[in-house]
This record gives structure tokens, sequence and C-alpha cells, in this order.
């Protein structure tokens, strides 16, 4: 996390000291559940290391929401902003160690540390580029084209993670991916 924050924030060693000890540092195994939709978040993750999957379930349908690597944030984004009850189950799909932090406990933290604020910036400035990013992909890019820019993005993600998941993160069937490798 200290080399994460260091490309954005300029601090001491103190000062980063002071803000991982505001952290716990939790282990999870494969699927565990870090989130489970249903009540508010008020917990914002730091991936150390592993690889996770946040899911929704719609009309019974598991519907893949984004896949959250090694040194990035991780929550149910919606509920930590809002504190309406969040709709993301965030599940570790290999051993999984994170740095978490409670929402109020991170909030003292940032007034009376004021260049740690910006995380709330680097974090929800990439989840809103991440998201416009995936939209336009909807729209303008045909399902192979969607496929091969997730491969270059992210290859590591197609040997952790079923078929299943990256057919539901592209929006279409396990079937409409076989098609597209058969393709490839």
């Amino acid at each position: 996390m200290k080399e994460f924050l260091s490309k954005h924030i300029d601090f001491t060693n103190e000062e980063y000291e002071s803000l991982i000890s505001i952290a716990k540092l939790k282990e999870f195994k494969k699927d565990e559940y870090l989130l489970r939709a249903g009540s508010p978040v008020r917990k914002l993750f730091f991936v150390k290391s592993g690889f996770m999957r946040g899911y929704r379930i719609h009309e019974g349908e598991d519907i893949t929401h984004h896949f959250y690597l090694h040194n990035w944030f991780a929550t149910d984004y919606e509920s930590y902003l809002t504190k309406e009850p969040g709709e993301l189950y965030i599940k570790a799909l290999i051993d999984t160690s994170v740095y978490e932090f409670d929402q109020t406990t991170l909030n003292k933290f940032f007034k009376t540390n004021e260049k740690f604020e910006k995380i709330r910036f680097i974090q929800a400035e990439d989840a809103y580029l991440r998201m416009v990013r995936r939209l336009k992909n909807f729209q303008y890019l045909e399902l192979k084209d969607r496929y091969l820019a997730l491969i270059n993005k992210n290859p590591e993600l197609f040997n952790l993670v079923p078929q299943r998941y990256i057919a539901s993160y592209l929006g279409v069937t396990p079937q409409s991916i076989s098609r597209i490798k058969k393709e490839l």
C-alpha cells in the first residue's frame, strides 16, 4: 500500500505508519466473503494480495460487477457513499490479504491528516473512470473486442476465474465466450 500511495501522495514514514495503524490486516480464505449484500457498507479495503470478485444477484442471477486485484481498493462504493444497504457481495477467489479501514475512523483520520484525504479522490476518480470505460466498451465494442480488451488488461484473470464469471462481467452467456475463444 505504501508503494501505491506514494505514487499519488508525498508523505513521511511516520505519516504512513499513522495511516496503517488505523487499519486491520485481515486474511480471507478462498470463497470467504468480505462483504454481503443487505447492510450499509462502512468498510473500505485495500487489497494487499489476492484476488476478489464483486457481484450482485438480480432476479436470481449472479452478475459480476468487478474483479479486485492486489494494490487497489475494494468496497461497495455506492453503499459506502450513500449509507444505504449494499447490493454487492465481495468474495475472495483465492486466499486474500487486505487492509480493512472503518469509514468513521478513516474520516476522522482524514480530518487530522489532510494530505491523505486525496485517497478519497483517487478512489472516486478511478471508480468513475472504470465505469465510464466499461460503459463505452458495452456501447461501442463488439463482444470479441471487449473480450480481447479484458485479456490485454488483466491476462491473469483468465487463469483465476471461471469462464461463467468472465461471461457475466461481459454481459453474455458462457456459450458466447466459448464461441469467441474458438474464433480466436
